[in-house]
């Protein structure tokens, strides 16, 4: 096994880095639930539409790009959002 997809428990990325010898990405579906989780009901499809769109991109260099794009814009009315794009970043797009 190389590579391990999860949520960002702390056991599991443990347990795949020493258990397994594999590398760690966060899954996007549970990135995903808890981004939203910052967001009013009101806003979650714009959220959701906005970091869709790093997703859309082409290239590694062009989502990380666009990751940063969403998260600041995400974070002048959603500042803890901003916050968790900013610390997720690269578990997400490992």
């Amino acid at each position: 096994m190389k590579l391990v997809i999860s949520d960002s428990h702390e056991g599991l990325k443990a347990a795949a880095t020493k258990v397994l010898k594999a590398t760690w990405q966060r899954c996007r579906v549970h990135f995903m639930r808890n981004a939203l989780a910052y967001a009013p009901k009101t806003q979650r499809r714009m959220v959701s539409a906005a970091i869709a769109t790093v997703f859309a991109q082409e290239t590694a260099k062009e989502a990380r790009e666009q990751w940063r794009v969403v998260a600041d814009q995400l974070r002048a009315k959603l500042p803890k959002l901003g916050e968790l794009m900013d610390t997720a970043e690269h578990e997400v797009l490992a």
